[in-house]
């Protein structure tokens, strides 16, 4: 209580020194140091022999010696004596209010007592008092990282600019910025102390991670491998290894370091992204049966549903390796997942899967019902993009499948209505107005309507005169 209204006092008095005071010299000297670094040691052990010998040592010429003082606070502070650390921390201020380096440790008694605003309030004032006192810069700037980060930040550019060649500011800068989620601004700053600064294996992991978020894979990959070299079990920066390799696409390089990876056991948590980069992996290294479970795997880690993504990219890779079933049942747990938000290209693609299942060799028995369901969501396409040809093109396709000898011309009024939309788009594709004009040049064939079939076939020589299809069946018209 007695620290806390000295502090209010001297804000309200104005009692600070010009703020173009000379740095001042805090060292302890040597002897003193040693003497402090041996009673502390007891200070668990036998705390009331190691506060008689503090009292000693505070007798006579260093009765008045606030550099002590504050040795012997912070000796306790360490001790997890707040108690005690307060009550030197109070003999401080009442020796000298305005010594930077005793506001500094009022600041950390008032921060270990959780009082945030008052220890960051110390610390100002010791900046105020001294403003080369660099550790107070730090103390603030740490103190507010958490909860008001941006003031952290402020303060840490205050000191740059009194001290453009403090490179560790540059280090909590970085610290600071990636905590508010600016990872360019991190990557800056980080930039700046791993060219000058004297980095450690917190250092890399930050730096790795920083670099991959930015997209500089290779860079990330180097950092990932210095750091390693230091810890070579850092769960981070094995896990950035194994992303950057496949970023880079080195694909075999990528399958070891998922091995390293997963190889980890007991209390080790796998992310998502861990299970998706290993089934990409696994994919790239065309080991489907491994990449179809890591997928599966990358949805069941992500317990809160926030990335459908992975969803729809399990159904790709299914796609990919022709499995469609299981392509189908993906899809549409992304489309579970995204539920009002899917977009009519979304439930086209899902059509597309459905008419890709009907055409496997396969599809058995199913093929009536995958046949059903594509028509079914093309026509739902259609309703909803009445001006676009997709829709009506791929019923087209779905209906030309299930009546393949075009017997009952169930594609027909698809085909139709899509190359009405085509044959105004100048940009069309060529072989898709083709397929159209083909099957409708057949389906007159078929009707015996040959002045009808003629006019379709001749289209088809107007996109391409050297089309084979189209010359056999005006040949066979004549």
């Amino acid at each position: 209580m007695i620290m806390k209204k000295r502090f209010l006092s001297l804000l309200c008095g104005g009692i600070l020194m010009s703020a173009s005071a000379l740095a001042q010299d805090y060292t302890l000297a040597p002897e003193l140091a040693q003497q402090v670094n041996q009673i502390a040691e007891t200070i668990k052990s036998n705390p009331e022999e190691a506060d008689d010998s503090f009292s000693a040592l505070l007798k006579g010429k260093n009765k008045k010696n606030e550099t002590l003082v504050v040795a012997i606070g912070e000796a306790y502070l360490a001790n997890n004596d707040l108690k005690t650390a307060k009550s030197y921390a109070e003999r401080g201020m009442e020796l000298d209010s305005r010594s930077a380096l005793v506001c500094t440790f009022a600041g950390d008694v008032a921060l270990a007592e959780k009082n945030i605003g008052e220890a960051c309030g110390y610390y100002e004032q010791a900046i105020m008092i001294d403003p080369d006192y660099r550790k107070a810069y730090y103390k603030y700037a740490q103190a507010y990282a958490e909860v008001y980060p941006q003031l952290a930040v402020d303060m840490l550019l205050k000191l740059k600019e009194r001290h453009p060649d403090e490179i560790n500011a540059d280090r909590e800068l970085a610290k600071t910025y990636y905590t508010m989620g600016k990872y360019s601004q991190a990557k800056s700053a980080l930039d700046e102390f791993m060219q000058k600064g004297e980095p450690q294996l917190d250092d890399y992991s930050r730096y790795a991670m920083l670099l991959y978020l930015n997209k500089d894979y290779a860079q990330s990959l180097e950092m990932c491998g210095k750091g390693i070299a230091l810890d070579p079990e850092n769960t981070l920066l094995k896990r950035l290894n194994m992303y950057n390799q496949y970023e880079l696409k080195n694909y075999a390089e990528g399958l070891k370091a998922a091995d390293a990876l997963f190889a980890e056991k007991g209390d080790t948590e796998f992310v998502y992204l861990d299970h998706l980069y290993r089934g990409r992996i696994y994919k790239a290294n065309n080991d489907s049966i491994n990449a179809m479970t890591a997928f599966e795997e990358a949805l069941k880690a992500d317990t809160e549903n926030q990335h459908p993504e992975i969803a729809k990219e399990a159904s790709e890779a299914y796609e990919d390796y022709r499995m469609y079933p299981d392509a189908i049942r993906m899809y549409k747990v992304y489309l579970d997942k995204i539920k009002d938000k899917a977009e009519v290209s979304d439930l086209f693609l899902l059509g597309r899967l459905y008419y890709m299942a009907a055409g496997m060799p396969d599809a058995g028995d199913e093929k009536p019902a995958y046949l059903m369901e594509a028509d079914t969501i093309f026509a739902q396409v259609s309703e909803r993009v009445p001006d676009n040809y997709l829709g009506y093109f791929w019923r087209a396709r779905a209906n030309a499948m299930s009546d393949p000898e075009t017997t009952e011309g169930l594609a027909k009024p698809y085909y139709e209505k899509a190359l009405s939309i085509l044959e105004n788009n100048p940009k069309a594709s060529k072989s898709i107005l083709i397929e159209c004009e083909s099957y409708l040049g057949y389906y007159y064939f078929q009707k015996e309507d040959y002045e009808q079939s003629k006019v379709y076939w001749n289209k088809i020589l107007e996109l391409d005169p050297e089309n084979a299809v189209a010359k056999q069946a005006l040949e066979g018209l004549k």
